[in-house]
């Protein structure tokens, strides 16, 4: 059968920067499955291309596809539905698919109140999408799928769970000539990395229950691991396709240690020269894993570190402290990685000014820390704290379900939306003007090639950066 696979934008031209830095890795999975069970496939990954909505049914209609899996998050829900939509109204004989965090955790309101939907993956699509393509090329019958859920007899049946793949060494690498655009890391719309640039997955799932984060519900705490051979085996191959640098997107990526020792055995053994990125916790930063990890060309380390209050941290359920966030740090530049980067999340309804400036303190505070990222709570379907939200009366599940929300617009809060944006823009205003801040960044950038390559790469690019300095430093 002739698949679109078709992942969408966000309607918020803010979050445009943000959500095109990196390669869809899990429609790339999907349609090299399908791929080799014969099926052919087109990718269109519009959060990178940006284009309108009638250019992009343009495209999918001038495909001619009998399918099209539609990827969706909860921020991108809402466009997912006008593409879809359009894609009906030029041919209604096409089959819409939709798949990822959001439709999985509201198919049921998806499908009842969205017609341009025909069918919803849950949970991992691999299998299930090849199960449900070939069931429609055969005409057999759709109530077999299982891990599927569509509308029967004026209602929405749900078939039996599909395991979760526990072998992904099986899988096979992912076809990345099948994307249209070169990708490059990003944050905050300055580029992370000045050369071609990838993702890799070598595990999936995590066992922690952060109150904050949907993953443990759509891998039921489960994780799995593909082998250090099998991961240095792609890495191999994507070093061989003249990719320079790649990013590790794990959910855990540090869970177990001597395997992350054992790959960089590997790529040491096979003289592999990635430059890498990594996300990981800070309970599990040891500093003997991340000197291994150093040497063989991890250049940038990202930590969730949440929270520089230990009540907001225990509200989170994070399991862990202040003091082993400025461990993972200090640990990260004892190791010699060049780039360590902290994500904070405020707006926890049990967050005064104070806790959040307290945050902000603690930011300032650890040395060695390159850059900070500061997000606002938000709830989204899947979350624990989105459930909790419901179950309190503090939201209507029916009003909020098609996009995300901050917190302190839901729940009881000390502080606002606006407050708290406020407060987040000064901060980075603060930080970033500091003399001993710049200096400590300056030395470091003009004895690294590395970093070199990077701010070259920024300069050249179109680019959101100089728009990020203009706005930390207050000029237009």
């Amino acid at each position: 059968m002739k698949v679109v696979l078709l992942n969408s934008n966000t309607h918020l031209p803010e979050r445009i920067e943000n959500e095109a830095a990196w390669p869809p890795l899990g429609l790339l999975y999907i349609g090299t499955v399908l791929q080799t069970h014969g099926h052919e496939i087109k990718l269109i990954d519009n959060a990178r291309m940006q284009l309108p909505v009638e250019k992009v049914v343009e495209r999918v209609v001038k495909e001619e596809p009998e399918v099209v899996g539609l990827s969706a998050l909860t921020h991108t829900f809402r466009q997912s539905v006008k593409l879809a939509q359009a894609i009906k109204e030029k041919n209604p004989d096409i089959k819409i698919v939709y798949g990822n965090y959001h439709p999985t955790f509201e198919y049921e309101r998806l499908l009842r109140s969205y017609h341009c939907a025909d069918y919803v993956i849950l949970g991992e699509g691999e299998y299930t999408f090849l199960d449900l393509v070939e069931t429609l090329e055969k005409e057999r019958d759709i109530r077999e799928v299982k891990g599927i859920a569509f509308r029967y007899n004026g209602g929405v049946v749900r078939t039996s769970p599909r395991p979760l793949i526990q072998e992904l060494d099986e899988l096979p690498f992912p076809d990345r000539h099948l994307l249209e655009q070169e990708y490059h890391s990003e944050l905050v719309g300055v580029l992370g990395s000045g050369c071609k640039f990838t993702t890799i997955l070598s595990s999936r799932g995590c066992p922690y229950g952060c109150k904050y984060c949907a993953c443990s519900a759509f891998t039921a705490r489960k994780v799995r691991f593909r082998s250090p051979e099998n991961v240095v085996d792609e890495m191999e191959m994507l070093w061989s396709e003249g990719y320079e640098e790649i990013g590790f997107v794990d959910d855990n990526l540090l869970l177990n240690p001597k395997r992350v020792e054992k790959i960089c055995e590997l790529l040491k053994s096979r003289k592999i020269k990635l430059k890498m990125w990594a996300e990981g916790r800070a309970d599990q930063a040891s500093l003997e894993t991340l000197k291994k990890f150093s040497k063989v060309g991890c250049k940038t380390i990202y930590f969730g570190l949440e929270s520089g209050t230990q009540k907001v941290l225990d509200y989170y359920g994070k399991n862990i402290t202040p003091e082993l966030s400025r461990k993972a740090v200090s640990n990260s530049k004892k190791a010699g990685i060049e780039n360590v980067i902290g994500s904070f999340i405020v707006g926890a309804p049990i967050e005064t000014k104070e806790d959040v400036q307290q945050t902000f303190d603690f930011a300032f505070s650890l040395k060695g820390m390159d850059f900070p990222q500061m997000n606002v709570l938000i709830l989204a379907p899947g979350i624990e704290l989105w459930d909790n939200a419901i179950k309190k009366g503090y939201m209507d599940g029916e009003q909020h379900w098609e996009a995300p929300v901050p917190a302190v617009n839901i729940y009881p809060s000390y502080l606002k939306e606006r407050e708290l944006i406020e407060m987040i823009d000064e901060f980075y205003k603060k930080f970033i003007k500091r003399a001993s801040y710049l200096a400590y960044q300056l030395w470091k950038t003009l004895k690294s090639e590395y970093r070199m390559k990077i701010v070259l790469a920024n300069l050249r690019a179109r680019t959101s950066f100089r728009k990020t300095i203009q706005h930390l430093w207050g000029y237009q």
